[in-house]
C-alpha cells in the first residue's frame, strides 16, 4: 500500500504512527494523544529496524519517533524514511535535548523535536502543528537554535548571506517559520490567503537552499531575524 498522505477534512482524524521501544511509553502517548479526538493512533512499533516497511504498509500523517531505540536508532530510522520518500511527517519525541542529536535533527530535516518533559497539551498541538505544515519544537528546543544554530549549518554560506537575496515578504514568511507557526498562522500574521503564503514558503526554502522548516528556522535564528 502507498504511504501517500489521505486527503483530510475537519472530521478526518490525523494518522499517528509511534515509535518507542518502551510499552509504556507508548501506552502512555496513545492515551495522551487520543484524548484529542482530531488524532488517532493508527501504528505502534517497537524499534527503528522495520519502521520503513511499517511506515509504508499504512497511511501516516505524522510519525512519532523515539532517539534511543535498539538495533538502529530514531535518527537513523528518520533517514530512512526521508529516502523512501514518506509523505508523513517526521518528529523526533525524546527524553534528551542532546546537541549531537540536535544537529542531527537538523541534517536530517525532521519536522519537529519534542522533548518528553513536554505537557501532553504540547505533544498534541506538535501534531497538529507538523501536520498542517509547522516546526513543532520544544522550548528547549528552540533555545538551543537560538543559542547554537550556527554549529548545525556551518557547512553552509553564512546565514547572513543566506536570507539577503530574500524580499522583505518573504524575509517576513521566514519569521513566522522560525516561529513554528504553520501557514494558516503566517497568513493571519500577515494578512494573506493561505495559498500565497504556501508559495512564499516554497520560495524561501527554495532560496535557502534547504528542504525543511525547521532548517529555514535555523538559518532564520543564526541571521539574528528574531
Amino acid at each position: 500500500m502507498s504511504d501517500a498522505a489521505p486527503e483530510h477534512t475537519a472530521s478526518t482524524p490525523i494518522r499517528v504512527a509511534l515509535v518507542d521501544d518502551e510499552p509504556l511509553i507508548r501506552a502512555g502517548l496513545r492515551t495522551i494523544l487520543e484524548s484529542d479526538p482530531g488524532i488517532e493512533v493508527v501504528l505502534e512499533h517497537g524499534d527503528g529496524i522495520g519502521v520503513v516497511p511499517a511506515v509504508r504498509s499504512m497511511r501516516i500523517d505524522v510519525v512519532l519517533m523515539d532517539v534511543r531505540m535498539p538495533g538502529r536508532s530514531g535518527l537513523d530510522a528518520i533517514a530512512d524514511l526521508r529516502a523512501a520518500g514518506t509523505t508523513a511527517k517526521l518528529v523526533v519525541l525524546t527524553t534528551f535535548a542532546d546537541a549531537h542529536y540536535l544537529r542531527r535533527a537538523v541534517e536530517i530535516s525532521v519536522d519537529g523535536y519534542v522533548t518528553k518533559a513536554s505537557t501532553p497539551e504540547d505533544i498534541t498541538s506538535a501534531v497538529h502543528v507538523v501536520h498542517s505544515g509547522g516546526a513543532a519544537l520544544s522550548p528547549v528546543v528552540a533555545r538551543w537554535l537560538l543559542e547554537n544554530a550556527a554549529e548545525p549549518m556551518a557547512r553552509r554560506a553564512d546565514a547572513h548571506d543566506d536570507v539577503s537575496g530574500l524580499t522583505h515578504r518573504q524575509r517576513d514568511v521566514l519569521i513566522g517559520i522560525a516561529h513554528g507557526d504553520d501557514n494558516a498562522g503566517i497568513a493571519r500574521s500577515l494578512h494573506l490567503s493561505e495559498a500565497t503564503v504556501k508559495g512564499y514558503v516554497s520560495e524561501v526554502l527554495q532560496k535557502l537552499g534547504v528542504d525543511r522548516r525547521v532548517q529555514a528556522a535555523v538559518i532564520a535564528h543564526r541571521a539574528g531575524l528574531l
